[in-house]
């Protein structure tokens, strides 16, 4: 199999931004599907899961520059120098397991790299794993039931990288990106990492090629675990979703009953943990196309967990069942575009709010939803939300009626301030388009006229 195109490294900060949010201002309508699933900025056909596909991401690095981190660690090791396979042929998980350790930063330099195990650490301090345009495979999987792999080449958990457990969160620095995961063939998608920090984590320059078909647990799991935790991830690609267990070799089990009968639990694009009590801050993340939520980073629940995340400057389109799912203390969406562009009728993908606030305090600012397949309203405030501000949004439903903004009635202290809604296709009225309110409503327009 021809590897993807290899995108630069990470270079300075400024030119990442900047290429980051050109692609996200030239999007327009006609390459919603792009946006989200590659015929605009990438070129993977997820439809088809072809292995002659390749994966462009328009600026989208998927490098790490190890020259960056090396005086951070007291260890080095090439594992390609260490006897790693590189060429993809044979599996690599003997020599991880012989070189991950305490202050140690792990490179992956160019080439591929096959796992057929995952590769859990629980105690560790000051870590990295880092690829220079490396890319990630799996062994064969002929049988999975729920997140384990019972039969083929690959076997136990579903998973590339565990780091630190919620009891016991990994300690000091965590350093981990500059891969591809190449999930092209035939049941293939792990998840690329399940993280638990006590310390301070960069997570940065991750790509998806492919869809994840495995009907598993989505590529990541964040939790900055105590107070004083802070994960920042940036540049992480994962447009190309995954399908629901149902459609896939999945033998799992899921709720017996209830509203989420059937659902593909834990098949989501970005996830956290209940108990989170520390810092998420994400920034431009490409995410599209998950059957149980694609951004869904909720600062812990009431009574478990008051954690702050950050959605800033990302993209997200087609998940179901919310889009960008926020909650905790403080936390923000600012600076995104939700999309909707795809339509999955009512079999599993029926509902796909653009955004979702759970609990607590919470802002969404300078933000764009474009409904083009309209298929849940726009923003939900739930009850458990004790304030809220949402300013400077722009929405747009084309063609059929949708709720704008949902906002529950025990919500508290929500304030909404220039809301633009746009309904090209169909003429809507304010209670079409609004229900409840908020407790200051102010420039809120209709198709340009004030309501």
């Amino acid at each position: 199999m021809t590897p993807p195109p290899t995108a630069d490294t990470d270079g300075h900060e400024s030119h990442s931004r900047r290429a980051f949010l050109a692609t996200t201002a030239s999007l327009g309508l006609a390459s919603l599907s792009g946006c989200v699933y590659g015929s605009g900025i990438g070129a993977v056909d997820t439809g088809s899961n072809s292995t002659n596909s390749t994966n462009s991401t328009g600026g989208m690095p998927s490098g790490f520059d190890p020259t960056k981190y090396t005086d951070q660690f007291k260890h080095r090791v090439n594992i390609a120098k260490k006897g790693a396979d590189n060429t993809g042929k044979q599996e690599v998980d003997d020599v991880l397991d012989r070189v991950i350790d305490d202050d140690t930063l792990v490179y992956f330099p160019p080439g591929r790299y096959k796992l057929n195990t995952n590769h859990r650490h629980v105690g560790l301090r000051n870590l990295g794993i880092i690829g220079q345009n490396a890319v990630l495979t799996h062994g064969r999987v002929d049988a999975i039931e729920g997140f384990d792999v019972t039969e083929g080449e690959y076997h136990g958990p579903a998973q590339h990288f565990k780091i630190g457990v919620p009891d016991t969160p990994h300690k000091g620095r965590f350093v981990f990106g500059g891969f591809s995961v190449d999930w092209r063939g035939k049941n293939e998608g792990m998840q690329i990492l399940n993280h638990h920090t006590a310390g301070k984590s960069m997570i940065q320059n991750i790509r998806q090629v492919g869809m994840h078909s495995l009907g598993c647990q989505g590529p990541f799991r964040l939790n900055p675990a105590t107070e004083n935790a802070f994960i920042r991830a940036r540049n992480i690609d994962i447009r190309h979703g995954g399908l629901t267990y149902q459609k896939t070799i999945n033998t799992r089990d899921t709720y017996d009953g209830g509203p989420y009968a059937g659902r593909s639990w834990a098949t989501s694009g970005i996830t956290m943990h209940p108990r989170t009590q520390g810092k998420l801050r994400l920034e431009r993340v490409i995410c599209g196309g998950w059957p149980d939520n694609g951004i869904y980073v909720i600062g812990g629940h009431p009574g478990t967990g008051d954690g702050t995340v950050e959605v800033i400057n990302c993209i997200s389109g087609n998940s179901q069942a919310s889009n960008i799912r926020i909650g905790g203390k403080n936390s923000k969406i600012i600076g995104c575009k939700v999309i909707i562009d795809q339509s999955f009728g009512n079999e599993f993908y029926d509902e796909q709010r653009p955004i979702r606030l759970d609990d607590g305090s919470c802002t969404i600012k300078n933000t764009q939803i474009v409904q083009k397949k309209p298929t849940g309203w726009s923003i939900t405030v739930q009850h458990a939300v004790q304030k809220a501000m949402i300013e400077n949004v722009s929405i747009t439903i084309y063609d059929m009626p949708m709720k704008a903004l949902v906002v529950d009635d025990a919500a508290s202290n929500v304030t909404v301030r220039n809301l633009q809604v746009q309904t090209p296709g169909w003429q809507a009225t304010e209670n079409m388009l609004l229900r409840g309110s908020g407790d200051v409503m102010e420039d809120i327009t209709v198709d340009g006229k004030p309501v």
